[in-house]
């Protein structure tokens, strides 16, 4: 393991995905005969800076998640230190679940989504690279390409935003260790679709990477076909 291998990366994979109708842990989903947990370990492997992995899967899945933790190790012929950690209800309740987990030597923290299997290198490397640099919180960021509009509750517009200002948030998001602690020790923390919100709320600065259209989420049966087509393209 390299000496300035000081990053952890949590992957909170205890998601119902209910969205993707399949009756099971979105991360223990398919393609091609590797799950979506297997296959986003895998590529997180490939970054030499991370020294260690955390997993949050659902606590009757903590057993088979070793399997795919397994041979994502064996397939990308490493080996670092792992632990596997019960999930909880909301994604925050499972970062904040994975964070007991920490050890002496993670110095960064990159909380990961298992359902971005296909994340370039060169996007950890820059979340990294911006942590280095002395930043607190980062996080990847692409243009937002579609008009964005709010509504009310009878569907009626009500105004346009300026897209130019927008962007769409991916993962990994990067923390420094402390911050991410400081963070997650808040008594009435609130559940966020993101840990960076926990940031904003708190009045952290967030930094911004650039992201990647290959870092799109699966949520939805288009997105898994999506991801199956992306894959055997490969």
């Amino acid at each position: 393991m390299s000496a300035t291998a000081n990053v952890c990366v949590v992957i909170p994979a205890a998601g119902l995905g209910e969205r993707l109708g399949l009756n099971q842990p979105k991360a223990f989903v398919e393609i091609n005969n590797w799950s979506l947990l297997s296959l986003t370990i895998k590529r997180v492997l490939e970054i030499e800076r991370v020294g260690h992995l955390i997993i949050a899967v659902p606590a009757e899945f903590k057993t088979p998640a070793l399997d795919h933790i397994d041979r994502a190790l064996r397939d990308a012929n490493k080996k670092i230190p792992f632990d596997v950690v019960s999930g909880g209800v909301t994604r925050t309740e499972s970062v904040k679940n994975s964070l007991l987990a920490l050890d002496q030597l993670d110095s960064f923290v990159l909380v990961h989504d298992a359902a971005r299997p296909f994340v370039p290198q060169s996007v950890f490397d820059d979340v990294i690279a911006k942590l280095d640099s002395g930043s607190k919180v980062v996080i990847p960021v692409i243009p937002v390409a579609d008009t964005i509009k709010t509504v009310n509750e009878k569907s009626e517009v009500l105004n346009t935003l300026d897209r130019t200002q927008l962007r769409a948030v991916q993962t990994p998001q990067g923390f420094a260790r402390e911050v991410l602690s400081e963070i997650y020790a808040t008594a009435n923390l609130q559940p966020t679709t993101d840990d960076a919100g926990l940031a904003e709320l708190a009045g952290i600065n967030v930094s911004t990477v650039a992201g990647a259209v290959e870092s799109f989420k699966i949520t939805t049966p288009f997105d898994l076909e999506m991801a199956t087509n992306f894959m055997n393209r490969k």
